[in-house]
C-alpha cells in the first residue's frame, strides 16, 4: 500500500512533463498578417494621380462666304445728238466795223446722250486734216474727218470736258485777227496749236467710247482761176 502511494507522484510528474513539452513548442507562431508583411516588403505610398482636364472639341468657325466681285461697268455709249456751235466772238482790240485786231472766240459742243452719272464727256481738237488726199486736184474739197479715220493721241488736243449730265460744254481762246485767211483753222487749242476738226468721246472709270464727230472741218484746193486773198 505504501509502495503504491510512493509511485503515484512519480507517474504524475512524468505525465505532466510530457504534456508540458507538447503544449509549449520551442518557436512561438507569428501573429496573423506578419507573414504577408514580410513577403511583400514595406508598403510604398502610390503617387497621387491628377486627373487630366477634359478637352472640348473646338467649335469650327463658319466659312466666310466669298464676296461676289463687282461687275465692271460697261463702256459708255458713243455720244449722240452732238452739235457744234461757233457763234461767239468778242473783239478785244479795235472793232468789227473798223477792223478787229484781237478777238476772243468761244465754241460750244452739245449732246443729247449719254447723260449717265459717272460718265464724262471730253472734247478734242484734231490737229491737221487727216482725210485730205496727198495730191488733191485743183478745185477739190472735202471733210478733214470721215467715219473710220484713225485718231491717235498725237493728233488730238484736249479742248474741254464736262459731266455727261450737263449736256454741253464751252471753251474759249484769244487770237490775232487776220483780214483774209481762207485757210484759217477751226480753232486754237489751249496750248496754241491749231485744230481742223472736233470730236467728242465719253469716259467712265473703266473705259471710253468711240469718237463722235462734232465738226468734220474742211479742206479746199484752189483751182487755177480762183484768187486767194
Amino acid at each position: 500500500m505504501n509502495a503504491t502511494r510512493q509511485a503515484l507522484p512519480v507517474i504524475l510528474g512524468v505525465l505532466l512533463a510530457a504534456c508540458g513539452s507538447a503544449a509549449a513548442p520551442s518557436d512561438p507562431a507569428p501573429p496573423p498578417g506578419s507573414i504577408a508583411r514580410a513577403t511583400l516588403g514595406p508598403a510604398t505610398p502610390s503617387p497621387a494621380v491628377t486627373p487630366e482636364p477634359t478637352t472640348e472639341s473646338p467649335t469650327p468657325e463658319p466659312t466666310p462666304k466669298a464676296t461676289p466681285k463687282a461687275t465692271p461697268a460697261p463702256p459708255p455709249p458713243k455720244p449722240t445728238g452732238v452739235k457744234f456751235v461757233d457763234d461767239d466772238r468778242k473783239c478785244l482790240d479795235g472793232s468789227w466795223e473798223e477792223g478787229c485786231l484781237r478777238a476772243k472766240h468761244t465754241q460750244t459742243v452739245l449732246w443729247k446722250a449719254p447723260r449717265t452719272k459717272g460718265v464724262e464727256i471730253r472734247v478734242f481738237g484734231v490737229l491737221g486734216c487727216p482725210a485730205v488726199p496727198k495730191h488733191p486736184k485743183p478745185g477739190a474739197n472735202g471733210p478733214c474727218l470721215v467715219k473710220g479715220t484713225k485718231l491717235p493721241s498725237s493728233v488730238r488736243a484736249l479742248l474741254a470736258k464736262a459731266p455727261a449730265s450737263a449736256g454741253w460744254v464751252s471753251w474759249s481762246w484769244t487770237q490775232d485777227e487776220a483780214e483774209c485767211d481762207p485757210f484759217a483753222p477751226v480753232g486754237l487749242a489751249p496750248d496754241g496749236r491749231a485744230y481742223e476738226a472736233i470730236v467728242v468721246q465719253a469716259f467712265n472709270a473703266q473705259d471710253r467710247s468711240s469718237f463722235a464727230i462734232a465738226e468734220p472741218g474742211r479742206w479746199w484746193e484752189p483751182s487755177e482761176d480762183e484768187m486767194v486773198c
